[in-house]
C-alpha cells in the first residue's frame, strides 16, 4: 500500500505541475457512530467540495505514514498540581510513538518554550525538556500559533496540545490560529482541562477554552474534554492511533490565488462521522 500511495504521488504532482497548480492533500478520519474507526471505504465512497463545488479526487490512499508532531503542554501556574500527571502521559505518549516519527516538545504559559529540533521521540534530549510551573498566564493562542510555525518540513504536521484553562495574555485570536494552521498544513488535537486556581482565598474552578474545540475541528483534528477521565494516557493514546490511520485525498483546485478556499468532504455511507479540515490553502504558481 505504501508503494501505492508514493505511485499516486508522483502521478498527482505530474499533473499539477501540467496544470501549473500545486495539489491540495487531505487527510481524512471515518468513524462509525459508535466511534470505532472505519477502514474500509474505498475512493468512490468519497467526495470533496471545493468551495462547494465538486472536484475530482485524483489521489487516494489509506497506507500508515510518518507523522511530525508537536507535543505542547500548559504548564501555566494553575497546572501546578497537575504537572506529575501530564509529565507521566507526555512519556507514555513519546513510548508509543513509532520510530519513524519524530517529535519536537514544548511548554508554555506566558511564552512557548520547544526543544531544538524534531528528533525521533527516544531521543534522550526530550527527558531534559524542564516541566516547572510557570507564570499565572497563559499564551494558548500564540504558542498554537508560533508552533504552526515552527516545522522545518514533512507532510504529516501534527500538534497535539494540553490545557487546563483560557487564552489570557495573547496577541493573537482563535482566527489566527485557524488560519495559520491552514496556512502551514498542520493538524490540531487538543485535549482540554479544568482550571483550578485560588481567588480571594476562594478555590475556583473554570472550564478549557472553549476556543480550543473550534480550533482542533477547523483544521480536521479532533478536541477532547479531559476531565471525563483521570488518565491522561488514555486520552493520548487513540490520537496516536488515529493520526496514523488516515486516508489521504489529493486533488487540485480550481484556483491557485494564494487565498484559503473552504474544504468539505463526504463520503456515500450512511451513519459516519467524517473528520477533515475545513479549509485550505490553494497555493499560487
Amino acid at each position: 500500500m505504501r508503494a501505492v500511495l508514493a505511485i499516486a504521488g508522483v502521478l498527482l504532482s505530474a499533473q499539477a505541475f501540467k496544470s501549473g497548480i500545486e495539489e491540495v492533500a487531505v487527510s481524512v478520519t471515518v468513524h462509525g457512530r459508535s466511534s470505532e474507526r472505519v477502514t474500509d471505504l474505498r475512493q468512490t465512497d468519497f467526495r470533496i467540495l471545493d468551495d462547494g463545488r465538486p472536484v475530482k479526487i485524483e489521489v487516494f490512499g489509506n497506507a500508515r505514514r510518518p507523522a511530525r508532531i508537536m507535543l505542547l503542554l500548559d504548564t501555566s501556574a494553575s497546572m501546578s498540581g497537575s504537572l506529575a500527571r501530564l509529565q507521566s502521559a507526555a512519556r507514555a505518549f513519546l513510548a508509543r510513538l513509532a520510530p519513524d516519527d519524530s517529535v519536537r516538545l514544548g511548554t508554555f504559559s506566558d511564552r512557548l518554550r520547544l526543544s531544538p529540533t524534531f528528533v525521533p521521540a527516544s531521543d534522550e534530549s526530550l527527558a531534559r525538556m524542564p516541566m516547572s510551573a510557570g507564570s499565572n498566564v497563559t499564551v494558548l493562542y500564540g504558542a498554537l500559533v508560533e508552533a504552526c510555525g515552527a516545522f522545518d518540513d514533512g507532510e504529516h504536521r501534527v500538534i497535539v496540545v494540553v490545557s487546563d484553562g483560557a487564552d489570557t495574555a495573547s496577541i493573537a485570536s482563535e482566527r489566527t490560529v485557524m488560519q495559520r494552521a491552514t496556512h502551514a498544513g498542520v493538524t490540531i488535537y487538543a485535549i482540554g482541562l479544568n482550571s483550578r486556581f485560588l481567588e480571594r482565598g476562594r478555590s475556583v474552578v473554570r472550564g478549557p477554552d472553549p476556543a480550543l474545540r473550534d480550533i482542533a475541528e477547523d483544521s480536521g483534528g479532533t478536541y477532547v474534554f479531559g476531565e471525563q477521565s483521570g488518565d491522561l494516557t488514555e486520552l493520548l493514546a487513540p490520537i496516536l492511533d488515529e493520526l496514523h490511520h488516515e486516508y489521504i485525498l489529493g486533488f487540485i483546485p480550481a484556483q491557485a490565488d494564494g487565498r484559503i478556499h473552504s474544504l468539505v468532504v463526504r463520503v456515500t455511507r450512511p451513519d459516519v462521522v467524517v473528520r477533515a479540515r475545513r479549509h485550505y490553502l490553494a497555493h499560487k504558481d
